[in-house]
């Protein structure tokens, strides 16, 4: 073990006495660390979850509050202004807040010392929690996990060699001894112990062991199993002590009450281990495949246990080579065939336990201790002899300072009824009343927001947007665009005074989108919208080419749907016959103007050729495209049609005023050419479309605040539009997601985007 690096090590994790295993883990090997590195300073920045903080010991010396975002940056504040020389992190998903605990990117992008995380989760797939395990990784100096199946994982997410490290799970150094010396402690002598521990939740699986009890006691009547721990306290929040109601009533149904027995607390280390030290046979009987690591199998297997578990990834790991037995998942007679394998046969039982305690010498908290001091040093020795230990993948579009996903002025903007259209500065305007156009677009965002974080609060505002949307449709299926604050239709739906349809089509394509992406309750009711209204003829080109984003994403659920083809197949050599018409050598357009949303068009005929394969309609879109980039594309800047005078074929194009909904559909069209030809040649004017947001525009300006999380309206020739309303802001948050999704859609090509 090297100690020459560091002076002052701070651990970021939960900390006892909150009850959970990541404070467990996070206090047990800070103390080991101390332990073995006396000289060490060690800290600790403690998460809380709960309005009061918890009676923390003096080595907690600051605690963020999970839901707070400035607790976040206050700890970074404190940690750069301290002398600590590195930062261990303990990661798991749940404990951080944000979608998916992206609060701690903020923490982690502020702090200017090394970051080794440890990750008690390691996830193959999930679009959300993938986004931020990635920018994780990205931030960390050095990751740890504490299995070779997770590093395995580690190796599909592309992280470098010599950036990953594993180091088992610590486990109590405790002696191998005879259970029998300890059982009379838990009025246990004469007794064959079957023991489990930890927070107890439906994912334990404890009801199959339960169920096997019989057929263990048929063969060994002097069997008892003891169950110690409590519900975990963030199900408790959720759901009660539903759970654990339902095992003694179990118990009761089964007569096993001479047989099993609850010992409901949570456990200080030496009672603990007293308790492991009276157990014959250990048993973990979880339900899901997935899980990485277990610090209960971790600290059966480590004090020399016989360990009977279901075949989790972690379990066929630690128990290969006769260290334990394994057991088939939910299945009650698989557990008690184990079971009673071991106590039948006293040799098996103890060269079974004999095995385990030899392979849990090297992973006694001791020498997990070690491994990280040693861990720790390298990685500052690493940095400053400058060898590369980041390992960063660079990805095109990946930006190093994207905004996290504030949605506190969609909110803003969001009343009883749906979303208002404008805003006063950022002060809802409801005078102008909503439109369907903005409810639209937010129910796409609220969707979209949903399939990428799995959040399930977002569904409160999609229910609004949805049931605005039910509401401005007709029995024939058509919608009515415009209300006023009492949702009563007004006098703009006047076909004299709005021309075109635009907001029909709008409205299919969110309806397609909660076809294909949302929750199945959702996709029933829209399918039912969709079908009464695609079958009503949209004339414009721009209504035309939302009802094909609609009809794509339809047919992605029901690609057997003819009639609704032919309908996109109309639509497409619709559009196709408008660029043939206003096409020359010089002018590659539908029209003979660039006027606003103009990626919409050929974004249209990407998701046509995608479906159809009809070259026409990629030609088409191509072409468009890289009119379009070329005409608004100057020295690696996006510069928009303004919406002052549009740009005519043949006339000066107009500079200002540049709206955000051109911005994100610059960004959709490269998107779906990037999507369809796999060139991440696009990804670069995509990248150059979302900074446009962000000050790389005409004149430097930032149109996101940062503070409301709304978008202005417009960048001018003096500055910007303060105004924050519904079309910019939605505008901008669907390009944000558009940027999150073809970053996780780059390094996994089987996603849907």
């Amino acid at each position: 073990m090297r100690i020459d690096s560091i002076s002052n090590v701070a651990f970021l994790g939960n900390y006892l006495p909150r009850k959970c295993g990541i404070a467990t883990f996070t206090t047990d090997l800070s103390e080991a660390v101390s332990s073995v590195s006396p000289q060490l300073g060690v800290s600790v920045i403690a998460m809380t979850n709960t309005p009061e903080t918890y009676n923390y010991p003096k080595r907690v010396s600051f605690e963020i509050r999970q839901h707070n975002i400035d607790d976040y940056k206050r700890a970074a504040d404190y940690i750069n202004s301290s002398n600590v020389d590195i930062l261990c992190l303990q990661h798991e998903f749940g404990i951080f807040g944000g979608a998916w605990g992206n609060y701690l990117l903020t923490f982690m992008k502020s702090i200017n010392v090394p970051i080794v995380t440890t990750f008690h989760t390691v996830l193959e797939k999930d679009i959300g929690q993938e986004e931020v395990f990635r920018e994780i990784c990205d931030l960390s100096d050095r990751v740890v996990v504490m299995s070779n199946m997770a590093m395995k994982i580690l190796d599909k997410y592309k992280i470098p060699d010599e950036k990953k490290i594993f180091i088992h799970h610590g486990v109590p150094d405790l002696p191998f001894v005879d259970p029998n010396f300890y059982k009379d402690k838990f009025k246990a002598m004469g007794k064959k112990v079957i023991f489990s521990f930890g927070l107890i939740g439906p994912d334990k699986g404890l009801e199959y062991m339960l169920e096997a009890m019989p057929k263990i006691i048929k063969k060994h009547n002097d069997v008892i199993y003891i169950i110690l721990g409590s519900t975990h306290p963030e199900i408790v929040k959720s759901k009660g002590e539903e759970y654990y109601l339902f095992l003694q009533r179990l118990v009761d149904k089964l007569e096993l009450n001479k047989h099993v027995f609850f010992h409901k607390k949570f456990v200080e280390l030496e009672e603990l281990c007293e308790y492991l030290s009276a157990a014959d046979i250990y048993v973990t009987p979880y339900i899901k495949k997935e899980q990485i690591v277990s610090g209960t199998l971790a600290y059966a297997v480590g004090t020399g246990k016989a360990v009977v578990s279901t075949p989790y990834w972690y379990a066929q790991e630690l128990l290969a080579d006769n260290r334990g037995m394994l057991a088939k998942f939910k299945n009650p007679s698989s557990l008690a065939q184990a079971i009673n394998k071991l106590l039948d046969d006293p040799t098996v039982l103890h060269t079974t336990r004999i095995k385990a305690y030899q392979y849990g010498r090297d992973m006694t908290w001791k020498n997990v201790a070690i491994n990280y001091v040693d861990a720790f040093n390298d990685t500052i020795s690493s940095i400053e002899e400058g060898k590369v230990v980041y390992g960063r993948v660079e990805r095109p579009i990946r930006l190093t300072s994207l905004p996290e996903v504030n949605l506190n002025h969609l909110r803003n903007l969001t009343s009883h009824y749906g979303i208002v259209q404008h805003a006063k500065y950022t002060v809802p305007n409801y005078k102008h009343g909503y439109a369907l156009d903005d409810n639209a677009r937010a129910l796409i965002l609220s969707a979209q927001y949903f399939k990428l974080y799995q959040n399930r609060e977002i569904l409160f505002l999609l229910d609004k947007y949805l049931a605005f949307l039910i509401n401005a449709q007709d029995e024939s299926g058509r919608f009515t665009n415009f209300f006023d604050m009492g949702l009563s239709p007004t006098e703009e739906n006047d076909p004299a005074i709005n021309l075109g349809d635009d907001w029909h089509g709008r409205s299919l394509w969110a309806l397609g989108y909660l076809i294909a992406f949302a929750p199945d309750h959702y996709s029933v009711i829209a399918k039912e919208c969709f079908d009464k209204a695609v079958t009503h003829r949209v004339e414009s080109l721009r209504g035309a080419a939302f009802a094909i984003l609609g009809i794509f994403n339809y047919l992605r659920r029901y690609g057997g749907a003819r009639d609704v083809r032919s309908i996109l197949i109309s639509y497409c050599d619709m559009i196709v016959t408008e660029y043939e018409r206003h096409q020359d050598s010089k002018w590659q357009w539908f029209e003979n103007i660039l006027a606003y949303a103009n990626g919409l068009l050929p974004t249209a005929l990407f998701k046509g050729y995608t479906i159809e394969k009809n070259i026409k309609y990629f030609n088409t879109a191509m072409a468009t495209m890289n009119f379009l980039l070329d005409n608004c594309i100057r020295n690696d800047t996006m510069s928009l049609i303004g919406s002052h005078r549009w740009y005519k074929k043949n006339k000066v194009r107009s500079l200002f005023d540049q709206q955000p909904i051109d911005a994100f559909w610059m960004i959709k069209v490269c998107k779906a050419a990037y999507l369809v030809t796999k060139d991440e040649e696009y990804l670069k004017p995509m990248k150059i479309s979302f900074e446009w947001f962000l000050g790389g525009n005409d004149n430097n300006r930032n149109l996101y605040d940062f503070v409301t999380g709304g978008c202005y309206d417009g960048l001018t020739r003096t500055g910007v539009n303060l105004n924050q309303g519904a079309e910019s802001t939605i505008c901008f948050l669907l390009s944000l997601l558009s940027m999150k999704e073809i970053s996780v859609v780059q390094e996994n090509p089987e996603k849907e985007a």
